[in-house]
């Protein structure tokens, strides 16, 4: 703005000197004149230094007391309105309330500088867990974030150098936002499976401006504390981390707030990055290579595939209870998977019955490692039935989020209440050999 009216200033006067030398050029032709009312009205316009100096320069209308007097007096007059608007300007300047008041409104109309400015804050987020964003996402993400924002100065407090100015902010409802956001960053930094190949930094501001876009909040007031010092130039606010977070209404300590999502919804969370696995990727996340140890190159990795495929066809989970003590944890659920004591029942019907056959006795060790084998996979692939247990998982909070390790109960679990079947696969073993006995 400043730039302009310099610019318009020059330019005006340029304009005056211009227009009493070509005057003066045409009375000395003695052509059509320029219209004494244009030289006054360009001089009103604040040409009034370009006018005065053509009619010195160009020894013009010097004999014309309307120019003479008219065009000094009319510059003084421009001088003296130019002095009063500085003097005003300056004492408005001396307030803190407006001083507050000039970058508050900045916010409001959110210039490139000012959302560098806040995209730069060190701590708006937890920065560590993020990439550099593109331009356009930070200036969306900026620009919505501070869609409903609102300000009210109420209280000013100056003690000679030193100045207080309390102001209600009004904005979204914050808490609710971290919450969200920090929703949309578990469920893309969850890692389940520790070969799969390394997923690349999150977006934070995409997902700040999804977020935004995605969900309408309420808004809420609340305070910011402006604390401010005189110098020279006028009054300087002192900007620290806590006046920032109250500019952004506690979003900075929400976002970096451990507690900020209840340990259940931590745990559904990733449960849910559990449900969401494939076949493949439960055989990464369980390690899984000849789970039944069978050593039979011609079938152990079709047994594989269809162990694990049913476990991501069945996977599933409730989250019965979730109590939050300190900064620990303790959580049942319910994991429900395929019925693996089922299996191994029916799979030990199948070896009985083949065992009872002559063809048993005939088999060599490679023909009865296929058989038993392709009997295994055909339990397996018969399978209709899941499984239900019920387990007590605890975990803790590090000071920075919960942290949730998942240990053999629940990879029990995972795979069928596997530890229960091979406990009844041995009773039946033990039953039949008794029997035979």
């Amino acid at each position: 703005m400043k730039t302009v009216l310099i610019a318009y200033i020059i330019f005006i006067n340029i304009v005056g000197f211009c227009l009493m030398g070509l005057d003066k050029r045409r009375a000395v032709q003695r052509r059509w004149r320029i219209p004494e009312r244009t030289l006054f009205a360009t001089a009103l316009l604040f040409g009034s230094i370009g006018v005065l100096t053509g009619i010195y320069v160009f020894r013009h209308k010097t004999r014309h007391l309307t120019f003479t007097i008219g065009i000094p007096a009319i510059l003084v007059v421009q001088l003296l309105l130019v002095a009063l608007l500085v003097s005003w300007n300056e004492q408005r300047l001396a307030s803190p309330s407006t001083a507050v008041e000039h970058e508050l409104s900045l916010i409001r109309e959110l210039d490139g500088d000012t959302i560098e400015a806040f995209v730069s804050y060190d701590n708006l987020t937890n920065s560590h867990l993020f990439s550099d964003s593109a331009e356009s996402d930070a200036v969306n993400a900026v620009r919505l974030f501070f869609k409903n924002f609102r300000y009210s100065i109420h209280e000013e407090e100056v003690d000679q150098r030193t100045a207080t100015v309390k102001v209600n902010i009004t904005n979204s409802d914050m808490h609710a936002l971290a919450q969200d956001l920090c929703c949309s960053i578990l469920q893309q930094t969850s890692s389940l499976y520790p070969d799969r190949d390394a997923a690349e930094p999150v977006n934070y501001y995409r997902l700040l401006h999804d977020t935004l876009l995605a969900n309408r909040y309420d808004t809420t007031v609340t305070t910011a504390t402006f604390h401010l010092e005189r110098d020279e130039s006028g009054w300087v606010i002192l900007v620290d981390d806590a006046l920032k977070d109250e500019l952004v209404s506690g979003f900075i300590s929400y976002m970096n707030d451990p507690y900020i999502l209840p340990a259940s919804k931590v745990l559904s969370i990733q449960l849910d990055a559990f449900c969401e696995l494939d076949g493949s990727q439960w055989k990464d996340y369980l390690r899984i290579e000849d789970v039944f140890a069978t050593y039979n190159t011609d079938y152990y990795a079709q047994i594989d595939d269809e162990y694990t495929a049913q476990i991501a066809a069945c996977f599933d989970y409730e989250i019965l209870k979730c109590r939050e003590n300190g900064n620990t944890a303790t959580a049942t659920v319910r994991i429900t998977s395929l019925d693996m004591p089922e299996i191994l029942s029916r799979y030990k019907k199948y070896l009985l019955e083949y065992a009872a056959t002559t063809k048993s006795i005939r088999d060599n060790d490679v023909q009865v490692s296929n058989e038993t084998s392709r009997l295994l996979l055909a339990a397996l692939q018969e399978n209709q039935s899941t499984n239900s247990t019920d387990l007590d998982l605890t975990f803790r909070n590090n000071g920075e989020a919960w942290e949730i390790y998942f240990d053999h109960s629940f990879t029990n679990a995972v795979m069928g209440d596997i530890d229960t079947a091979i406990e009844t696969f041995n009773t039946i073993s033990t039953d039949s050999s008794a029997q035979e006995g």
